[in-house]
């Protein structure tokens, strides 16, 4: 079955710019969150975000759509990429502080005042709770912050996980165990546990979440 996107696909594979520039707007949005989320900087994710698509419409011929969707496969070239980036930049230890979360807004990992307005309460508390957790995630590993990340804001199955971090199904569930280990760890120090009723999240990280 062809669908709409193939279509454009092929469409892009004959220089159509216009369809081109679908493929870019309608994956760019995700490819920007998860590049931040793993280089921790909005400037290196743009240009990590940019040499993705240049080098994925040079070789969009590669494409196979009986092997899986077009943004899982720009997904792997992406998140090489970014760890590329982040060996050239030979990150320091405290590069995660400098975050933001405001880029996230429109991604809804934090609450946005519209769709809150009505429950101020809960609008503090949703945005300390995430607030805790992406400061504990942090600091953990760099490994099993990539896959938690990939397991728990993407939300791949562990197949996939695998295939983009190059490991094998086993590897790719032990490094999400071990971060949830870390990041119970983490959740559990006083300074998180009292944020917004954060220690409730650290049975929410359990070993069968």
């Amino acid at each position: 079955m062809i669908t709409d996107e193939i279509r454009t696909i092929q469409q892009a594979l004959d220089d159509d710019e216009a369809a081109q520039r679908r493929l870019y707007e309608t994956h760019c949005p995700a490819a920007f969150r998860l590049a931040y989320l793993l280089l921790h900087n909005a400037g290196d994710a743009e240009e990590v975000v940019q040499d993705t698509f240049v080098y994925v419409f040079r070789n969009l011929a590669r494409y196979d759509a009986e092997r899986g969707t077009f943004w899982a496969w720009l997904r792997v070239t992406l998140v090489s990429r970014c760890r590329n980036k982040r060996r050239r930049c030979r990150l320091s230890a405290d590069w995660g502080r400098t975050v933001s979360l405001d880029v996230f807004d429109a991604n809804e990992l934090i609450p946005t005042r519209r769709r809150h307005e009505g429950d101020p309460a809960g609008v503090l508390e949703r945005l300390g709770v995430r607030r805790a957790i992406w400061d504990a995630l942090q600091q953990v590993s760099q490994g099993a912050r990539e896959a938690l990340i990939l397991r728990y804001y993407e939300g791949l199955p562990y197949a996939e996980i695998a295939e983009i971090l190059g490991c094998s199904n086993d590897a790719a569930r032990s490094r999400v165990v071990h971060g949830k280990a870390q990041l119970r760890r983490v959740l559990a120090q006083p300074q998180h546990a009292r944020a917004c009723g954060v220690e409730n999240l650290v049975r929410a990280t359990g070993p069968n979440q």
